[in-house]
């Protein structure tokens, strides 16, 4: 009894926490909310076992998973800031003093995005953001994207990226192509290992990334004036901790009760 009694518990805890998170979060831009999934545990259940004589022994995780699915997109003013529609994601290399030459790739939704003094294009965090040389094929040769504040004697008055990922570079009445971003999409995106901010990293699960640009099939497009927001439904996820606190209430009293009848037995 102990134990389909501390199942339950345990379950709505795991699940108190993770719709913990997704609130948490709700805020955060191109977070991806995570879904739990739980089994019922059974005994000597057999083929031949009618089920509504099965005796349970409580639940268990099944997983949680991430949602992978799109994120409201949310009206932010300005060329370097980016939402991704459709599949895709930033490739980023991790901040740092070497992070610019580290063959450590990570991957994001993200695209707040700014230009540091260097004229390297980062995340807010600090991270390089990954893309195409002028005249490169996408995915070729991964390299930091950078747009200098100055070409001679002309300074930076104009920059745009295009809905296809393409950065153009205004100095004086000049324009000059500085690259194009990157786009990754895996096999198995919900594979990805989360490393905080908002980044994910390759693993056996995900599969090994495919590289391209925006507007290609199989990838999204890129919106410039817009961030993708969570896609996190607050009603529903309240919703979801309200059924959890419930079940955790009621396994407790169920706990309780038993302890009762356990004293009572044993007087």
């Amino acid at each position: 009894m102990y134990g389909i009694i501390r199942s339950g518990m345990s379950t709505a805890m795991h699940e108190i926490a993770v719709v913990s998170n997704n609130i948490a979060n709700s805020g955060s831009t191109g977070f991806k909310k995570s879904d739990v999934s739980f089994n019922d545990i059974y005994g000597s259940a057999t083929p031949d076992t009618v089920s509504r004589t099965q005796a349970g022994f409580g639940s268990a995780i099944a997983g949680t998973r991430r949602n992978d699915g799109q994120g409201a997109i949310v009206d932010r003013p300005g060329a370097l800031n980016l939402a991704i529609i459709g599949s895709g994601m930033f490739a980023v290399s991790p901040p740092g003093p070497d992070a610019a030459a580290s063959d450590a790739i990570f991957y994001t939704r993200s695209g707040e995005l700014g230009i540091d003094k260097d004229g390297f294009l980062k995340t807010g965090d600090g991270a390089f953001v990954l893309g195409s040389a002028p005249g490169s094929a996408a995915g070729a040769s991964l390299v930091p994207m950078q747009i200098p504040f100055a070409d001679g004697d002309a300074s930076l008055t104009g920059l745009e990226i295009t809905s296809g990922g393409m950065i153009s570079a205004t100095y004086g009445s000049s324009i000059t192509d500085k690259g194009t971003l990157a786009l990754a999409t895996f096999s198995n995106q919900g594979g990805l290992k989360n490393v905080g901010s908002s980044r994910f990293s390759e693993t056996t699960y995900s599969g090994e990334p495919t590289f391209g640009v925006a507007g290609q099939s199989g990838y999204g497009t890129l919106q410039a004036g817009a961030l993708e927001g969570s896609n996190v439904d607050i009603t529903q996820e309240m919703t979801v901790m309200i059924r959890a606190q419930q079940q955790f209430s009621g396994s407790a009293r169920v706990l309780q009760a038993n302890s009762d009848m356990v004293e009572k037995l044993t007087r």
